[in-house]
């Protein structure tokens, strides 16, 4: 997929900094599924039969493309998540003057695997979650509170 595709609609200038979601969203909820897949076509494809492929075609073909369809988008004035999914896109966009408070947690296994989750709390109380940021993303710079 490449950069025009998720942007479309949007005026996204081109010092933006888009983050796409790491490769663990898709697969860490997907494992036992893959698993399940492979083992009915690694063992004996005639006694499990097609029923659990066709089951774990169906949990991780969306989890992979909503994945893939996700975006976090940090332009110098606000944040725009954008969920994907099989049938299009949810744009959220928060102004970054909104952030009352920004918190990097990578959780039990996201330093391990290179991943973390952004936890942003807005001036009127609400919460917005960022999951399976790569770490490597450094949003640091770029998503600041008014106490930085």
């Amino acid at each position: 997929m490449d950069d025009k595709s998720y942007n479309q609609g949007l005026d996204i200038p081109d010092d933006a900094l888009i983050v796409g979601q790491s490769n663990w969203a898709w697969m860490w909820a997907s494992t036992p599924w893959v698993i399940l897949f492979g083992l009915s076509i690694a063992f004996d494809f005639l006694t499990f039969g097609v029923l659990p492929i066709i089951f774990a075609s169906i949990v991780i073909i969306p989890r992979f493309l909503a994945t893939r369809r996700t975006k976090y988008i940090v332009t110098s004035n606000e944040l725009i998540i954008q969920q994907g999914s099989i049938t299009g896109y949810e744009r959220i966009s928060i102004p970054l003057i909104d952030l009352s408070t920004v918190t990097f947690q990578p959780g039990r296994f996201g330093n391990l695997l290179g991943y973390t989750g952004v936890h942003l709390e807005l001036n009127d109380g609400r919460i917005a979650i960022l999951n399976y940021v790569p770490a490597n993303a450094n949003l640091g710079p770029f998503i600041k509170t008014p106490e930085n």
